[in-house]
């Protein structure tokens, strides 16, 4: 069944969020998280596009924060078939040195925009994939009903859409259950 896993990176294997809080001190921005449920970077903390567009620039996405978690199931998530995600195209490359670094593998990275992950997971056959933003759970249930999506939840999304069906709350509740 693992070969038939793929998993999102932000959220899920790489604490982007940490890495962002860094990066933004780093610049002088004394950033906090003002809204814990919102997902949209400059929302959650309130500042502007453009100041999270710098922070961006500034991150190594070939070196970013891994969850702890990650750590303890690296075995596991080592026989995946593959990780999608939305970060930029351009950093498509430093995401894949990261996950080389982090499991001493080499997995497949796919990008594909939130609404689009579907695509992915239907031309690859998965049946099991793994993301911390609802918003992309709800279009693969919508187009994509051949494949389990969980939804991992950090506490934010998009509350407007209905809960997902399928919802976990750690990476090790999923890989306990299903493996």
């Amino acid at each position: 069944m693992l070969t038939q896993t793929a998993l999102d990176l932000d959220g899920v294997i790489f604490d982007y969020e940490k890495t962002f809080q860094k990066e933004a001190l780093k610049l002088g921005f004394e950033v906090s998280v003002k809204h814990s449920e919102i997902y949209n970077m400059a929302d959650r903390y309130e500042i502007t596009a453009e100041q999270v567009s710098l922070i961006n620039a500034r991150i190594d996405f070939s070196d970013m924060e891994v969850f702890n978690e990650v750590l303890n199931l690296k075995h596991h998530i080592k026989g995946i078939k593959c990780f999608i995600t939305a970060s930029p195209k351009e950093a498509l490359h430093l995401r894949t040195l990261n996950v080389l670094k982090v499991f001493g593998k080499d997995i497949p990275v796919y990008h594909a925009d939130t609404k689009e992950k579907h695509r992915i997971i239907s031309e690859l056959g998965i049946k099991y994939f793994i993301d911390d933003y609802n918003l992309a759970i709800h279009h693969i249930e919508l187009n994509c009903p051949e494949c389990n999506a969980y939804w991992l939840n950090r506490g934010y999304g998009d509350f407007s859409l209905p809960e997902p069906e399928n919802k976990i709350n750690s990476l090790t509740e999923f890989f306990s259950e299903e493996f």
